[in-house]
């Protein structure tokens, strides 16, 4: 009814327009519409009192915008446009099975969160909609890699939202709107060389996409609007200034429209400038890769007849980590066809074009039968499926090679200040590609499944990023530009400098990498194809070393074992180089991982292969361990321990070589679990309960001592953000405090370091965490039996004694505490770093990572001062009671990574910023 008496009134006007009403029958358009809206009786009577002697028409114009913003605009979305979304995007390419989705929100704990927390920096959700009922901020940022799907997820947010509305699920009030755009169009109009604002741009494709629907200002104002801004890492002039433009956008967003949404998608290694800021923060939502689990039922799921034999082949394989998306899985699925698994994605790629060809050659298709586009020998060779290279197509025509050069010119565009994946006018592809048959292999792509038109706008582009890169790389690999990835790693030559990015961060963002060139995944794809890998990969060190080493490090590409030690003692020279910035040092730490340490020897043993760390030693002597700084009880008094001499891990241990020992069965092997409580944990006996009840204890502790928490926090021991903390668990009721344990600690057998699957956490090149004092115990047995040594963790006495040696430094490096020699809270990195990449902070003996990165554990049992060797504290069958842990972490303040800092955890305790590393010696007697 409300619909048509709208209908009506927009009638009556326009004949009102045309001078045809007399005056009160105009008055009568105004009332009956609006009847009972008080708010626009004045205008009615100033159009009254003033309408006399003025032309009609014009005084409606006047009155026009305040009608459509009073009332008017204010009316029901048709639900067309609903439908609309449901259409758009419930086709089959679209598509998205939640079941394979999972979502980790990085908190902001404010400024003041420092120490060991009270509760995690992060939840995981399998919805963008519960993201946003949990934050209070406008905005959030999806960050994934490469084929996560970024953008199906917010296409999906539309679908979901539109269907919603349509079934009448949205609660009272307006139905709410989405609007989905892609930021590569976010461009200057053709008549102007200046970016438009946000706001501006934003609404002109609104009002030009919805020429019906109110304003994109209106609906802002009636806080309706959750806008989906898809791939931030591919808008054009991608620089700190365009983003600074959108980071203005969303303050103007808080100040003048509260009430609506922004959710951005973006690359994770190309959010290099941050859209967050200290007065306005925007979280991150992490799109996490799929676990073991999940791809073995996602191959079981979509390919019942070979689900089996792909999760046989994928299961402990180097492309299992590359393929842990749904878009890869999808493509790996769609061309098998007896479970068999790529070299790698160039590979997959290829696959899946070959697949393309040979499905329109075997349907007749006029434009893939023998020609120039194909060669007789090409289709011959399809339908033979007989190729010499894992990546090698059909060239002797001109459709691949065109559509290769087509994609490079593209993406060459970016060097104009153009976007990454490429919108390009129609008759501009045409020129581009400079053929007689130009328009045939444009239809061909589209047959292919690699290109798309759309008609409205009179553009090309290819289907996805992934696979313009991929055409894009196979014409790199054939005429290399290293030039094209040139990144600067000294420090005095970065803009902005580092701590000016530190100074803008909010305060749960970690620190973003170096901005990229935007030729990072076409060249790692390249250098798979190059016809000569050596060469292509040594043009590619001299201009982004960190680059090169990831190229060599890919399971489909061959390099020389000479050229990849020539990369490997490259990139430990980078980590130490003190004119390196710091996101150099992490990028040069993570290459190196990812190619194998040299430090580090790969072995045999008798129960498979294992890293032999490298080990300092430390001489015996009387060390003087304790402070009387006054700072905490526990470290005092300073008193003299003798130690017997021992050798100690250089760095803690490592994803890397934690990964060996659970391909080795370290987890199945009970001869690792050396004590009754460790192998009731293995069984699965505690894992859960152990914990819980610490924190229940704590709980307690919170309740009864709130005024101590008060006077820590005055004190300046723990920070504002801590006591609150604390002081919510205490006030939460038992049903609410039991079901945040539950979810903190779940029940059952563990397999994996606690945070094994976050991506953030579990590079090979960065500490093992997660680990719990038995895994770490078990850990060191099976070692020793590796190598014939004694391995173990060293006591706090021990780990203090080579941390401070006879100088009794404050921190491993010096007395004076400095944030750029260390990874702590200060630092801002926010999560593990790869070993050994501060060179600043090694002990002036080469002992690595002891203050900060990550918390050590001790043998050690947390008894009171004086260390005493013979008091039991080193009694390895006591269970439960609390053992030390040292060196303070990247979640820790610096008066936590001091070296007389003593932390303490229960022995079933598995925080995201706890490992170990591991001494050789014989154990202490007593023990």
């Amino acid at each position: 009814m409300a619909e048509s008496r709208q209908q009506e009134y927009w009638a009556k006007r326009e004949t009102a327009y045309r001078g045809a009403y007399a005056f009160h029958e105009v008055l009568a358009v105004f009332r009956d519409p609006l009847e009972g809206r008080n708010t626009l009786l004045g205008d009615m009577e100033w159009l009254a009192g003033e309408i006399l002697g003025e032309d009609i028409a014009l005084r409606m114009a006047k009155l026009d915008e305040s009608i459509r913003r009073k009332y008017v605009l204010e009316m029901p979305v048709p639900d067309r446009y609903y439908r609309d979304c449901v259409a758009r995007w419930s086709d089959d390419r679209y598509a998205l099975d939640k079941r394979f989705v999972r979502l980790t929100l990085l908190l902001d704990q404010g400024e003041d969160e420092q120490g060991p927390r009270s509760y995690r920096t992060s939840e995981t959700f399998y919805d963008l909609r519960e993201i946003l009922a949990r934050i209070p901020e406008q905005a959030v940022v999806l960050l994934g890699p490469p084929g996560s799907g970024k953008s199906t997820l917010l296409r999906h947010f539309e679908l979901d939202n539109a269907r919603a509305v349509l079934a009448g699920r949205t609660g009272g009030g307006l139905s709410p709107l989405t609007f989905f755009i892609q930021l590569n169009d976010y461009k200057p109009m053709p008549s102007d060389t200046l970016l438009p604002p946000p706001k501006d741009w934003l609404a002109q494709r609104w009002a030009a996409q919805y020429p019906d629907l109110p304003t994109l200002d209106t609906l802002l104002r009636q806080q309706r609007m959750t806008l989906l801004l898809d791939a931030l890492n591919e808008i054009p002039y991608a620089s700190a200034e365009s983003i600074q433009r959108w980071k203005a956008f969303l303050r103007e967003l808080a100040r003048d429209y509260p009430g609506n949404w922004v959710i951005f998608s973006c690359r994770d290694l190309d959010y290099s400038t941050s859209l967050s800021s200290k007065e306005l923060p925007v979280p991150q939502v992490r799109i996490e890769p799929l676990s073991d689990a999940q791809v073995q039922s996602f191959v079981h799921v979509y390919s019942p007849e070979y689900g089996a034999a792909l999760w046989q082949n994928l299961q402990g394989s180097p492309q299992l980590k590359l393929l842990r998306s749904p878009y890869y899985l999808k493509l790996l699925i769609e061309q098998t066809v007896a479970g068999e698994i790529p070299t790698g994605r160039a590979a997959l790629f290829t696959g899946f074009v070959r697949q393309a060809l040979r499905r329109e050659v075997e349907r007749d298709n006029a434009l893939l039968q023998p020609d120039e586009l194909l060669h007789e020998r090409d289709v011959q060779r399809l339908i033979q499926a007989r190729w010499r290279t894992p990546f090698e197509l059909p060239e002797r025509g001109v459709l691949i090679p065109e559509l290769a050069e087509l994609a490079f010119a593209m993406q060459a565009r970016q060097t104009t200040n153009e976007a990454l994946q490429i919108r390009i006018a129609y008759d501009d592809a045409l020129a581009s590609i400079d053929h007689v048959r130009a328009e045939d292999i444009l239809k061909a792509g589209g047959a292919l499944g690699v290109l798309e038109q759309d008609l409205g706008r009179d553009e090309v582009l290819y289907v996805h990023q992934l696979v313009q890169e991929y055409f894009a790389a196979r014409h790199l690999a054939r005429q290399p530009q290293a030039e094209l990835v040139q990144q600067e790693w000294r420090a005095h030559h970065i803009m902005p400098r580092l701590q000016s990015t530190l100074d803008e961060l909010a305060d749960a963002d970690p620190l973003p990498p170096l901005p990229n060139t935007g030729w990072e995944e076409t060249t790692v794809l390249a250098a798979a194809m190059a016809p000569n890998v050596d060469r292509f990969i040594t043009d590619l060190k001299a201009t982004n070393l960190s680059l090169a080493g990831r190229c060599a490090a890919q399971p489909e590409v061959t390099v020389s074992e000479a050229l990849k030690e020539e990369l490997r003692r490259a990139l430990v020279q980078r980590t130490q180089e003190p004119m390196a910035d710091l996101r150099a040092r992490i990028a040069a730490g993570l290459a190196l991982g990812e190619l194998g340490h040299p430090l580090f020897s790969r072995c045999e043993g008798s129960r498979g292969s294992y890293l032999l760390p490298p080990l300092l030693a430390i001489p015996g002597g009387t060390y003087l361990i304790g402070s009387d700084e006054g700072l905490y009880e526990d470290e005092a008094p300073v008193h003299g321990v003798e130690i017997e001499p021992f050798a100690i891990a250089q760095f803690p241990v490592t994803n890397a070589e934690w990964t060996l020992f659970m391909q080795a069965g370290g987890y199945e092997d009970e001869r690792w679990w050396e004590t009754e409580a460790a192998q009731a944990w293995r069984r699965g006996e505690g894992t859960a309960e152990g914990p819980k009840q610490s924190w229940r204890e704590n709980r307690k502790f919170y309740r009864a001592n709130l005024d101590t928490i008060h006077q820590w926090q005055q004190q300046g021991r723990i920070a504002a953000q801590e006591a609150e903390g604390y002081k919510e668990i205490a006030r939460m009721s038992d049903d609410a405090f039991e079901a945040l344990l539950r979810e903190w600690y779940p029940e059952g057998r563990q397999t994996q370091p606690a945070f094994w699957t976050d991506n953030t956490l579990n590079h090979p090149a960065q500490p093992v965490v997660g680990i719990c004092w038995f895994e770490a115990r078990a850990y060191c047995a099976w070692l020793s039996a590796q190598t014939g040594q004694t391995f173990r963790l060293p006591t706090e006495a021990e780990w203090e004694a080579a941390a401070r040696r006879s100088q009794h430094r404050r921190f491993a490096f010096g007395d004076e505490f400095d944030a750029a020699h260390c990874n702590t809270f200060e630092t801002h990195i926010r999560r593990a770093t790869p070993i050994g990449v501060f060179p600043g902070g090694a002990t002036p003996e080469g002992l690595a990572d002891m203050t900060g990165n990550t918390w050590a554990w001790t043998s050690s049992l947390y008894n009171p001062y004086p260390y005493d060797l013979t008091d039991g504290r080193e009694n390895l069958l006591t269970k439960d009671a609390r053992r030390v842990v040292r060196g303070g972490s990247w979640d820790a303040p610096w008066v936590y990574a001091r070296t007389t800092f003593r932390y303490h955890y229960t022995p079933v305790n598995r925080s995201y910023d706890l490992g170990f590393r591991c001494l050789m010696r014989p154990s202490p007697s007593g023990s």
